[in-house]
């Protein structure tokens, strides 16, 4: 059986409620992985708790934070043609830790 991780519990979610959340969420058709990861446990809470279950082993909340939002991230690129966006550079911005760290910049490529 392989194990519950992150990523495996961002394939249950899918892309279609990851687009639609990027889409209808995000007005700017220029954006980081922040303003995704951000919002991810109040937005997606039940997945958000099962993440941290699943990294339970991984250090204290701020350092799975931090796991949790890496994999958001390397999804994001992984699926971004069917997410219909697309990784144009980086920036530094807050993360859900309230650091400020490098992160993916995103162009929304689906014409409106």
């Amino acid at each position: 059986m392989t194990r519950t991780t992150a990523y495996s519990i961002l394939k249950e979610l899918g892309n279609d409620a990851l687009y639609k959340y990027i889409y209808e969420n995000i007005a700017e058709p220029i954006f980081d992985s922040h303003r995704v990861t951000n919002p991810f446990p109040q937005d997606f809470k039940d997945h958000y708790e099962r993440m941290l279950i699943a990294h339970a082993d991984e250090g204290d909340i701020r350092n799975r934070n931090v796991i949790i939002a890496n994999r958001i991230g390397i999804y994001l690129g992984r699926n971004s043609r069917d997410l219909q966006i697309e990784k144009i550079g980086e920036i530094t911005s807050i993360n859900m830790n309230g650091e400020k760290t490098p992160t993916s910049l995103w162009n929304k490529t689906a014409i409106k």
